[in-house]
């Protein structure tokens, strides 16, 4: 038995790449990011963000389409932050009154 190697080049299997997750999967997480750093605003308002944060913030708002946020210098700047991106990219649908 003799194997046949295809010639057409296919492309090679994705492997760990999570699924693309919706808009309001990613606005959730940046509600959580968001409580969490409001917990560390209220704790140490002066104390600089974790890089970790500062980087997480950066690749939600990076996954919403919004432009590359500055550097936070404290908890509450980091906050301010969080919120312009979620007001920005999450006030998308328009309120319907019955």
């Amino acid at each position: 038995m003799s194997r046949q190697i295809s010639t057409a080049a296919s492309p090679p299997p994705r492997r760990n790449q999570p699924a693309p997750r919706t808009r309001e999967q990613v606005l959730a997480e940046l509600r959580g990011l968001g409580g969490l750093v409001l917990e560390q605003a209220l704790l140490d308002s002066t104390t600089r963000p974790l890089k970790s944060l500062l980087e997480w913030t950066e690749r939600l708002a990076k996954e919403l389409g919004e432009p590359r946020p500055g550097r936070a210098s404290n908890y509450p700047e980091l906050l301010r932050v969080i919120v312009a991106i979620s007001r920005r990219a999450g006030n998308t649908q328009t309120l319907k009154i019955a």
